[in-house]
Parts: C-alpha cells; structure tokens; sequence
C-alpha cells in the first residue's frame, strides 16, 4: 500500500464527511442512495459507515482533520504504512491537535472499507506514533498523556 492513496483515502473520506454534515443539517441528500452503490461494496460500506455518525462526530473530525498539516499527515501516513518515526515538528502538530483527534481520526481512516482488513496490523503503529511523539516533544509543549503500553 502507498503512502499516496492512504493520504488521499484521508482526506477524500474526512471532505465526504464533512459535506454529509451540511447536507444533514440543511435536510439536503448530497450523496448517492444505497441503491447506487450495488455494484461498488466500498463506497456502500463507507457510505454505510458515516450514515451511522452523528453530525457532531463528523464535524469534530472535520475539525481534528483541518488542523493537521497536509506535511504532517503524509509523515503519518508513512509512520502507518512503513513504521518510520515522524519529526519533532509533526509530533507538535500531532500533539497540539490533541489525543482525542489522533484517536478519532484514526478510528474513522481504520474502520474504512479500504484499510478495516490491515487496521489490526496498523492501528497499534498510531499509538506509537503518539507516544514516541510524547517522549520527544511533550516536554516543550506541554505534556499530554501517552497511551498506555
């Protein structure tokens, strides 16, 4: 798997997310209906899955979504994929955005069509990342919590 198609994945499923938010609370149908998707179980299934979030979860990952830095998510994506180390910069950037939103947005790239199958093998790189990123600039920030190991 590329580093290009989990970043582009990413930030296709969080602009889908973020329009089925305006679309619900304007009463607008944006997207297509489940009908169409007969011959595309992907796009089904995510459709499926963000039918299932509250307008509030898609908003606060919208939101966790628009504060990482494009730099940083590609460093991230390839923390994920290849299980290299991000900078200190990108852990800044990870760590300001918070755990929640490192959590939340990990959750929801994971529990994609695309990537469910590998999210067991990858997921546990995403608490790496974060704690590796706590040991080596939460003291210059601030100190968030690691996860526990």
């Amino acid at each position: 798997m590329e580093k290009a198609i989990l970043i582009a994945f990413f930030l296709v499923a969080t602009s889908m997310a973020y329009n089925q938010a305006l679309a619900q609370e304007e009463d607008i149908i944006i997207s297509p209906s489940p009908e169409e998707f007969a011959d595309e179980p992907a796009a089904f299934y995510d459709h499926e899955l963000l039918h299932h979030m509250t307008t509030e979860r898609i908003r606060f990952l919208q939101e966790c979504a628009d504060k990482m830095s494009s730099k940083c998510g590609t460093e991230i994506s390839e923390g994920l994929v290849y299980d290299k180390p991000v900078s200190e910069a990108c852990c800044e950037n990870v760590l300001r955005i918070g755990i929640d939103c490192h959590e939340g947005l990990m959750s929801f790239v994971f529990a994609t069509y695309e990537l469910k199958d590998v999210a067991d093998e990858i997921f546990p790189r995403s608490k790496k990342i974060w704690n590796q990123c706590v040991r080596t600039t939460a003291a210059r920030i601030g100190a968030p919590i690691a996860y526990e190991t």
